[in-house]
């Protein structure tokens, strides 16, 4: 077989180009490493609002959080008052009632209640592990909102992705206080 010779000269070239059909029905994004779990999630609830999906009830492990805890039925108020965070009470009302508004309007996505309880896993987790050791040692309430900062609420909007859920630092701030109200977290030794 010869060797054919294409040559252009003077010519530019816009739009797509291809040597067959383009399909442009389907977005793809490729990246060159795996999607996050936050992509994966946002995909799901990206085609749940497409395709109008409707779920009637929560998933069991978000209802888990949900609850209070039956062995402590304190308030949210008083478990900061015994922490001696009172400087919060007014904050930690107004963002746990955010954020419970938040997962509200989305009771009926599986995919939002599954980004949420992924969420919450990550607050509770980062504040046991890294926040609570703090309060146990007596810190400085100034130390420990620096390290809330810094050791939770940063990295986990740093998951968020395309973040669809709208999810803000108060929000994450709230999910702090929504677990402290329902007994998941403690203020106190």
């Amino acid at each position: 077989m010869p060797d054919e010779i294409v040559k252009v000269d003077n010519s530019e070239i816009g739009g797509d180009i291809a040597g067959r059909d383009i399909d442009k029905s389907k977005h793809y994004h490729y990246s060159g490493s795996k999607a996050s779990y936050m992509k994966i999630l946002s995909d799901k609830f990206k085609n749940e609002q497409q395709e109008n999906q409707q779920l009637s009830t929560f998933i069991e492990d978000l209802d888990y959080y949900y609850n209070k805890k039956q062995d402590d039925i304190i308030d949210l108020k008083t478990k900061l008052l015994k922490g001696n965070r009172q400087d919060l009470i007014d904050f930690a009302i107004d963002f746990k009632d955010r954020y419970h508004r938040k997962l509200f309007h989305y009771q009926f996505s599986e995919a939002a209640q599954t980004i949420l309880l992924h969420l919450l896993a990550e607050v509770q987790s980062r504040f046991i592990n890294e926040i609570y050791p703090l309060i146990c040692r007596n810190e400085d309430p100034d130390t420990i909102n620096s390290m809330i900062t810094e050791r939770l609420i940063e990295p986990i909007k740093e998951q968020l992705d395309e973040n669809l859920l709208g999810i803000t630092a108060q929000h994450i701030n709230g999910m702090l206080y929504f677990l402290t109200g329902n007994c998941h977290i403690k203020w106190t030794k």
